[in-house]
């Protein structure tokens, strides 16, 4: 228990989200208490009895239910004693989507109204997650910096700042910021933040108010590092003293072998072919493992019958555990799908862990009779890897946008965005396979999309591939949604 007071509430968010806070957050204030519930240092859902931050009535001012069912979900709600989404789940009346999108700005609300009062408690029960959370579209930082703006003035950043007012900031090497906005004060504060001007003066000019959060959250957050004294005059020889790049090469075993002698490399080549094939099928597994892995149930994963036993679950866990572990797939050289053989391990881990235990194992079993839930932690992931390949083809990277569009369209097929996405990024990544994503571009349109965009890049990728006739029924059509429209 604490007071907010002493520890204010954008500081403790802030610690939670950069410690991964895993549990639950109450926040007491006039008698009114909200539950915000942390996955992994993000809040995940909410409980609150204030009316317009009800589940409910998000859904009826978006349109997503009639008011009438609302009213059922509250009487639901008040007779079982269970949460507004277990409640809406039940009755299977709200898409999966909308649901999605009303939790994000329920949280989003909650965090707003609690950041916009100074007095008050909190409370933390750490806890550790029995099964993973949606993945809302949701920046918590964004509503950070939007909250505190509201609240803190520039003096008061200032105060919290002490000393280091007086210091030169710098951005810290590898900062990226994607929650802060691409244009405007902000971003202007930021091109200054290299070291020749100290914090007092950047705050105190004329965009200030708008700044001081952000300078005060990047604070926080250890993405600025201080000097005493500028660093104008040090900026000249900066390039020429810039350290040296170094290339870090690691090889396989088999990759090894091979630099041996030539009298040593022609016993060995047998072996080493047959290290490659197995290396290669793990990695097939691995990505097959990681494509299904949200699909796939806890026994599914492990290649288990549904009425498996707990002695059955550990010898498949342990089976697994050899195969699958990254340090395993770090010592085969496959570094390129280590990522993914964390994902799916770690899952594989909580597969042993509920199994083996009979009170998680029943909880879980009753999850999987809940198809809403099912869809919207689906739609959720879907979304968090759309937003992720979109970033990277907007920076121009369009072979890394690749991973996270086809696992967005392979989890929501019928999303007409994630199709058009992964059809552009494969026409214009290099190689380009533009007879690929022509095909996904006509499957968005297929779904009904009204972005004149999506009409336009296909009428390109028509027209590359040879199609005029296409290409100008696809251009005709995105310039009568939009005259300007442009790829």
């Amino acid at each position: 228990m604490g007071s907010l007071l002493e520890t204010p509430l954008p500081r403790l968010l802030v610690r939670l989200h950069r410690d991964g806070f895993c549990g639950r957050l109450t926040v007491s204030r006039q008698a009114v208490e909200r539950h915000f519930e942390w996955r992994a240092g993000r809040p995940v859902s909410v409980e609150s009895r204030i009316p317009n931050e009800s589940l409910c009535e998000i859904l009826v001012r978006a349109g997503s239910i009639e008011p009438a069912l609302g009213a059922r979900v509250h009487e639901t709600v008040r007779s079982r004693g269970c949460t507004e989404l277990l409640a809406l789940a039940g009755l299977g009346a709200v898409a999966p989507r909308a649901l999605l999108l009303a939790l994000a700005e329920q949280l989003r609300r909650t965090l707003l109204a609690c950041l916009r009062g100074r007095s008050g408690d909190y409370r933390l029960e750490p806890h550790d997650a029995v099964r993973a959370a949606p993945t809302l579209p949701f920046d918590l930082l964004s509503v950070l910096l939007e909250g505190v703006s509201a609240v803190w003035q520039t003096h008061e950043v200032l105060v919290e700042l002490g000393e280091r007012a007086t210091h030169h900031p710098t951005l810290a090497p590898g900062f990226e910021g994607a929650w802060l906005p691409r244009e405007g004060p902000i971003r202007e504060l930021l091109a200054q933040l290299d070291g020749q001007s100290p914090a007092f003066a950047l705050l105190q000019r004329p965009a200030a108010p708008e700044c001081a959060a952000a300078f005060w959250l990047l604070e926080e957050l250890g993405a600025l590092t201080h000097a005493e004294q500028p660093t104008a005059a040090q900026a000249e020889g900066a390039a020429s003293a810039a350290a040296p790049r170094i290339e870090i090469i690691l090889q396989a075993p088999e990759a090894r072998a091979a630099t041996t002698t030539k009298a040593d490399a022609r016993p060995a080549s047998g072996t080493a072919s047959a290290a490659r094939s197995k290396a290669e099928a793990l990695r097939r597994e691995i990505l097959d493992l990681h494509a299904r892995l949200r699909e796939l149930p806890l026994w599914g994963l492990l290649g288990l019958a549904r009425d498996a036993n707990g002695a059955e679950v550990r010898r498949a866990y342990l089976s697994a555990a050899k195969r699958l572990h990254p340090d395993r797939v770090g010592q085969l050289g496959l570094l390129d799908v280590k990522e993914a053989a964390n994902e799916v391990f770690a899952e594989i881990a909580r597969a042993h862990e509920v199994l083996c235990d009979p009170e998680q194992r029943k909880q879980y079993e009753e999850t999987l009779g809940d198809a809403s839930l099912a869809d919207a932690e689906r739609v959720a992931e879907a979304e968090a890897s759309f937003v992720r390949g979109d970033h990277l083809m907007r920076a121009g990277n369009f072979r890394g946008a690749l991973e996270y569009l086809e696992r967005a369209v392979a989890l929501w097929p019928d999303e007409a965005d994630y199709q058009a996405a992964l059809g552009w990024a494969l026409h214009r990544k290099l190689p380009s396979e533009s007879e690929r994503g022509f095909v996904h571009l006509e499957r968005a349109l297929g779904l009904g999309t009204e972005q004149a965009v999506w009409w336009l890049r296909a009428s390109v990728v028509a027209r590359e591939l040879g199609r005029a006739e296409r290409a100008a029924e696809l251009a005709a059509r995105a310039r009568a949604l939009d005259p300007d429209v442009k790829a």
